[in-house]
């Protein structure tokens, strides 16, 4: 491995139902395994039994407009959510190729109405959960 093969986060890339967040300062998403504790006669030991898994992450926007807002904020008042896609894609001239990974099902948990602080530039964190995801491009 050479140094400069290694990711850098200045090309990352986000598009939120196919438009191209130019605002985007950091993203994260994840999946976390969810597993039923099984108990098996004669052993101390518990195993455990898949069952599945939970989908979460958080974007964090610079605050330029209201896209968030437009999107969702009838949403949370109406109890009728907008479908939503994420795909988040990595990319880096010197590294060994790009990761674009498409997120399903997302449904963001929180809105931010208004924060702020004098002196400060605003950025928007967007909590979300989702269904699904799948890989678009590997390294």
């Amino acid at each position: 491995m050479e140094g400069n093969q290694k990711f850098s986060g200045s090309k990352g890339m986000v598009w939120v139902n196919g438009d191209k967040l130019a605002n985007i300062k950091s993203f994260e998403a994840k999946v976390t395994a969810e597993y039923d504790d099984v108990k098996i006669a004669g052993e101390f030991g518990t195993d455990s039994k898949y069952m599945g898994y939970s989908l979460e992450g958080t974007m964090t926007l610079h605050k330029i407009d209201s896209k968030v807002a437009k999107l969702v904020a009838d949403g949370f008042k109406t109890g009728k959510m907008p479908s939503v896609t994420i795909v988040s894609g990595l990319d880096d001239p010197d590294a060994l190729g790009m990761e674009k990974v498409e997120i399903d099902g997302v449904k963001f948990t929180e809105l931010a109405l208004a924060k702020w602080e004098i002196g400060q530039t605003v950025e928007e964190e967007v909590p979300f959960k989702a269904k699904s995801f799948k890989y678009l491009e590997l390294v």
